[in-house]
C-alpha cells in the first residue's frame, strides 16, 4: 500500500458570521468588576482580544477552515495545493483532495504483491504529524460541506498504527506531544520552522497573498514529517 503523508494549513472562519462569533466569545478579564473598567477595557483592548479569538478558530474545525493541504508518497516529493484568496473552501477542498486521488491513481501499483489487481487506486496508509488534528481537520470540513471523505483517510475511532501513522505519537507515545520542530531538531532532519516561519504565519501569508512561501512551507513540514517517519521506520535511506 502507499504511504501518503499530509500536512494541512489552516485559517479562522471567513465570514462575516466568525467575526460575530468571535466577539461574541471575547470576555474581559474576570478581575474588571466596576462597569466604566469594563468600558474602557472594550474600548482600548477589546479589538486586539477579539482578533486573538478570531484567530484561535484556526484550531478548530468547527470553527476554522482549510487554505493549503501539502502532501507527498514514498516515491514523489511533497507538493502544496493552497487555497486561493477568493476561492470559497468547499471548492477548494473538492479541487486538493481531486489532485491527491488522481495522484494516487497514477502512481498506485498495478498488482498487489499475490499478482491479483491493486483493489483500490485511491487507498493509502496515511502518515502526519499530530495526525488527529490534520486527518480530523479534513473529515470535519468535508462533512461541513458535504464532500465525500476520501477513501484514504482513516475513519472516525481509527487508530494509531493500526490504521494511520503519527509521527508525534509514535516518538513521544500515547498522550504524548512534541512538535514537529523539536522531534527534527531531536532527529537531526533540517527543521522547516528554521526560518522562523511558523503556523503563526500562515494566515497573514494567505492574506497577503504570499501563496508561493506559504505553499513552500506547507510542503516542508510535509517533508519534514516523511524523513522522521521513515527514520523512526528504520528506513532512513527511503526519506
Amino acid at each position: 500500500m502507499t504511504t501518503l503523508f499530509i500536512d494541512v494549513e489552516t485559517l479562522p472562519g471567513q465570514t462575516d458570521c466568525a467575526r460575530v462569533q468571535a466577539e461574541a466569545d471575547t470576555k474581559p478579564p474576570g478581575t474588571l468588576k466596576k462597569p466604566e473598567s469594563i468600558a474602557a477595557w472594550w474600548k482600548e483592548d477589546g479589538p486586539a482580544a477579539i482578533d486573538t479569538t478570531w484567530r484561535k478558530q484556526a484550531l478548530d474545525p468547527a470553527q476554522g477552515e482549510l487554505c493549503a493541504i501539502g502532501f507527498a508518497t514514498s516515491d514523489t516529493p511533497a507538493q502544496s495545493i493552497v487555497r486561493a484568496r477568493v476561492e470559497p473552501e468547499g471548492d477548494f477542498l473538492r479541487r486538493a483532495l481531486a489532485v491527491i486521488d488522481k495522484h494516487l491513481a497514477d502512481t498506485a501499483p498495478a498488482l498487489q504483491n499475490d499478482g491479483t489487481p491493486w483493489p483500490y487506486a485511491d487507498d493509502a496508509y496515511v502518515v502526519a504529524h499530530n495526525a488527529d488534528f490534520d486527518l480530523g481537520f479534513v473529515r470535519a470540513r468535508c462533512w461541513a460541506h458535504r464532500i465525500r471523505v476520501p477513501r484514504w483517510l482513516p475513519k472516525p475511532g481509527a487508530r494509531a498504527p493500526r490504521d494511520f501513522g503519527d509521527t508525534m505519537t509514535l516518538f513521544a507515545g500515547y498522550g504524548g506531544r512534541i512538535s514537529l520542530d523539536k522531534l527534527c531538531r531531536a532527529l537531526g532532519v533540517p527543521s522547516p520552522k528554521a526560518d522562523g516561519t511558523s503556523g503563526a504565519d500562515v494566515l497573514d501569508l494567505w492574506l497577503s497573498g504570499e501563496h508561493g512561501k506559504l505553499a513552500s512551507y506547507n510542503a516542508a513540514d510535509v517533508t519534514a514529517c516523511a524523513a522522521c517517519w521513515w527514520i523512526m521506520q528504520g528506513l532512513e535511506a527511503a526519506a
